[in-house]
């Protein structure tokens, strides 16, 4: 035997009635809306990624969320006329609902442009991407708040005039996050330093450029630490780039021999041995002939100079750490030795007096 609750509607009071009502239209709009973001925006995503078209991604993200809470917002406004609420609060109750709109108009205008902005900063400059975003966001929200307060029915006149007065003495108070800024608009705009380059400061910090934000530029290091570096600071150091104009770029490791030793055979195991190296390491060029360049008579040995090429500035470290391990086991089986530091001390005999 089953269990039925009879519930007498009738015995329920009005407000409570009421409530109940505006109730069930929310949750249903608010389902509706959890359907069409999980069903119609998903489905509207997966066909944007399979496009090879931008803007149609950006537009699908700039609704992210938009049907749920639109949804939400409109069954909270289908509900207001079912509630019990004096008509002396119509106009404001209208009011808040055109507010509602602007800010959810202006957060939707914004992730769009934000999203354009970025599109056409990562193909013109591909370092401002993050910069532009926040230049964008901050326009398009300023001017959706004086649409507010328009609405709200402040007059906008002397808040822009205060924001005038008040924007020399913000300029004044944070002139150094200014000077971050526009240093970094200004490294930007010069493309001598972009996103991925390897980069070696005046001051010793290198590393490749990870980003340059409205504020600092972060380097990643070799040893994966991270090197933030304000704006002005970068656009005031002396800046050695290993990226700017060819990607490629030669190293010269030093090494020497004993005096003893053939030279022909030196280059030639050498040569072998760094060829052998380039074919099996990433990042080094592998149509680039290794060099080898005798350069002097050391104290104890002849120096020469072994050149190879990268394409990478961090492919040098496992390359060279490949190359002397190997070279050194090939000169052990070919005889050819590499000296000590050696001096010899000659002392002559004086005659006795």
């Amino acid at each position: 035997m089953g269990v039925f609750i009879d519930i007498d509607f009738s015995a329920i009071s009005g407000t409570t009635r009421s409530l109940i009502i505006a109730g069930g239209i929310v949750l249903v709009a608010s389902v509706i809306g959890l359907i069409v973001e999980r069903v119609l925006v998903a489905g509207l995503r997966r066909l944007a990624a399979s496009t090879s078209v931008k803007f149609d991604d950006i537009i699908v993200s700039s609704l992210r969320g938009v049907a749920r809470w639109g949804f939400f917002l409109a069954g909270v406004f289908a509900a207001l006329p079912v509630l019990p609420i004096p008509l002396s609060y119509a106009d404001e109750i209208k009011t808040a609902g055109r507010l509602v709109v602007l800010v959810f108009a202006t957060v939707v205008v914004g992730r769009f442009a934000s999203g354009v902005a970025a599109h056409y900063a990562h193909r013109l400059f591909p370092s401002s991407v993050s910069i532009a975003k926040i230049i964008v966001n901050a326009i398009v929200m300023m001017f959706g708040l004086l649409i507010v307060f328009q609405t709200m029915g402040i007059k906008i006149t002397p808040i822009l005039t205060a924001l005038g007065v008040g924007g020399i003495a913000v300029a004044l108070a944070l002139q150094d996050t200014l000077a971050n800024f526009f240093a970094g608009l200004q490294i930007l705009a010069s493309k001598q330093i972009n996103i991925g380059d390897y980069i070696l400061l005046d001051d010793g910090q290198e590393g490749f450029v990870n980003d340059i934000g409205w504020r600092s530029a972060t380097l990643k290091m070799l040893n994966n630490n991270i090197v933030i570096v304000p704006n002005t600071k970068l656009a005031e150091a002396i800046v050695t780039n290993f990226s700017l104009q060819e990607r490629e770029f030669a190293v010269r490791t030093t090494l020497g021999v004993g005096y003893d030793s053939d030279l022909e055979q030196v280059e030639r195991v050498t040569i072998e041995v760094a060829r052998d190296v380039v074919k099996r390491v990433e990042g080094a060029v592998k149509d680039f002939e290794p060099l080898v360049r005798f350069a002097s008579f050391g104290d104890s040995a002849i120096t020469f100079h072994v050149i190879v090429r990268y394409h990478d500035y961090g492919a040098q470290v496992l390359a060279q750490h490949e190359f002397i391990k190997a070279l050194h086991k090939r000169f052990q089986e070919e005889g050819i030795e590499i000296p000590y530091p050696v001096r010899t001390v000659v002392m002559r005999a004086t005659k006795a007096e």
